[in-house]
């Protein structure tokens, strides 16, 4: 089964290369090039972890394909404009992008503050440990700083903004938002804050035709090898249990698929637990229903190292078993195409957006992050409007831009 996955996602691949389908950073080629990668390393585990299932071997040849017809048509039905990318083109509101550039400075380094002070009542003998732990238990039990919050998301969107404006910005106000983002992912040791600012930024570099791919596979080398460095610096569990490169190897790229072959439809009243979270949640606050909402972290389960993600296939085939996958991925399809024609035909905020999908994409055989993190996109959709727009004007902004590009 493996096998006959790798033939057929390797000619998928060569196909789109051939015929120049889209760039390297396609829906359908992001898709089929993970999955194709995951297989093939597959093939090479050295014995850290339980065999692979035909279950999941079964959702990769539902999802795949069913996401690469429904982006494909979904891009080639809609209208195209000719437009040729050039550097710096952005739209960009400069007195909304400094106005939330303030509010990152003054609120970051405060959230900074709080967390550290937490965990210093604790020494500084398990430091980085003690970061995650608290990052994890505010996930858990949703107390997240309050509106401090939503300094994740404005720093994120100011990082992508910045990054396709960096002439227009000043190289000095985009070292600060990197900075910013940086000191608030070292405050909560996560690496998917991490993923996020290595994949935009990839993906910026690439449009601008500043790197190539052979770069971009040198680059994937890299953050491989530091992830293992940062992964030991937050947890001693992690340096003792996974302390060997190919165990740490093991772990976070192949013991997601893993996990998932371990997993079981699960029937409830309620349709689609799991998947529907964000509109569970968000019907519970407005409403004061009493739904269900499943927590953010899942249960860790052992195969046989501890791992607590289920690649982006668990909460569709837990809620509705085969035809779930299916369907969510014919959704993922649809948006993405959608979202990477805007984009290629000069759409401004349409840019700034794929940069979060192509994180999303990346990270297919981690864990979903999309549909049940929807409300993170619709906050990147409405900071990069107000950022992108040239509607209105802020003069609180345009008063401080030239001090601090200076």
């Amino acid at each position: 089964m493996v096998t006959i996955i790798i033939i057929f996602l390797a000619i998928l691949v060569l196909l789109f290369f051939a015929t120049k389908m889209g760039d390297v950073f396609s829906p359908w080629m992001l898709t089929a090039g993970v999955w194709l990668a995951i297989n093939l390393l597959s093939l090479n585990d050295i014995g850290y972890l339980d065999p692979l299932s035909l279950q999941f071997h079964y959702c990769v040849m539902l999802w795949v394909p069913t996401l690469i017809i429904f982006s494909t048509a979904t891009y080639y039905a809609l209208p195209s404009k000719q437009y040729v990318f050039k550097d710096d083109d952005t739209d960009l509101n400069k007195g909304v992008f400094m106005f939330f550039f303030v509010i990152a400075l003054v609120c970051t380094p405060y959230f900074v503050y709080k967390v550290y002070k937490i965990v210093m009542m604790f020494g500084t003998e398990d430091l980085f440990s003690n970061i995650r732990s608290l990052a994890v238990l505010q996930s858990k039990t949703g107390d997240s700083a309050g509106i401090l919050k939503y300094v994740n998301t404005i720093n994120k969107a100011l990082y992508v903004i910045a990054l396709w404006n960096i002439k227009k910005l000043g190289k000095g106000v985009f070292f600060t938002v990197l900075m910013i983002n940086l000191m608030y992912a070292a405050s909560i040791m996560e690496k998917g804050f991490l993923f996020f600012l290595f994949f935009s930024t990839l993906f910026v570099l690439y449009e601008k035709q500043k790197v190539k791919l052979r770069t971009i596979f040198l680059w994937c080398l890299f953050i491989i090898v530091f992830f293992y460095g940062f992964n030991l610096l937050r947890s001693n569990v992690d340096a003792e249990n996974y302390g060997t490169f190919g165990k740490f190897f093991s772990m976070y790229i192949l013991s997601p698929s893993v996990a998932f072959s371990k997993t079981q439809e699960i029937l409830n009243d309620q349709i689609g637990t799991r998947s529907f979270t964000f509109i569970y949640s968000f019907a519970n606050k407005i409403f004061g229903t009493d739904y269900t909402v499943m927590p953010n972290l899942q249960e860790f389960v052992w195969v046989p190292i501890p791992t607590n993600v289920y690649t982006v296939f668990q909460p569709f085939f837990q809620d509705f078993g085969y035809k779930g996958v299916a369907l969510f991925a014919s959704v993922y399809g649809v948006i993405t195409g959608f979202i990477y024609r805007l984009a290629r035909s000069g759409g401004q905020v349409a840019r700034c957006v794929y940069a979060y999908v192509v994180y999303i994409l990346m990270l297919q055989f981690f864990q979903e992050v999309f549909i049940v993190g929807i409300s993170d996109l619709f906050q990147y959709l409405i900071l990069f409007f107000l950022m992108t727009q040239k509607r209105f004007k802020i003069s609180f902004g345009e008063f401080f831009k030239d001090k601090i590009k200076a």
